[in-house]
């Protein structure tokens, strides 16, 4: 009896869906993502503002790369120091709110809509606004 249970346990194991068959596939990052990757990461060193911005995106959300709060706040920190407006809109707006990463700080978020109102983002406009009632 105690066979026939282990035989019944294999062959029920072999015809249900195999676990580790995912683990034979590609990963969800390919090879031709992680070269996307590393072509955006190499040329964010080398201070192409928007691809610091890019970074900062594909951190933030995962894309061709793990998710890491951390660095996608620093490379959106960096694309808005060297003058991304939408990345110093966005920095304003996570000084407003506060992240995981960093707490709210209005006069940080004040700082960061005007140099972006500056350069004519509407949204920072409004939030600014909001801001100094």
């Amino acid at each position: 009896m105690k066979y026939i249970l282990i035989i019944l346990t294999v062959t029920i194991f072999s015809f249900s869906s195999n676990p580790f068959k995912s683990l034979n596939n590609t990963s969800t990052i390919d090879e031709k993502d992680s070269k996307k990757f590393q072509f955006i990461y190499k040329s964010a060193l080398n201070g192409d503002v928007n691809a610091q911005f890019d970074l900062a995106m594909m951190y933030g959300t995962g894309t061709y790369t793990e998710k890491n709060s951390k660095k996608a706040f620093n490379w959106l920190h960096k694309s808005a120091f060297n003058g991304h407006i939408q990345a110093q809109y966005l920095v304003g707006i996570s000084f407003k709110q506060g992240t995981d990463i960093i707490i709210s700080h209005t006069g940080l978020a004040r700082y960061w809509f005007r140099k972006a109102s500056k350069a004519g983002h509407k949204k920072a406009k409004i939030q600014l606004a909001r801001l100094e009632r």
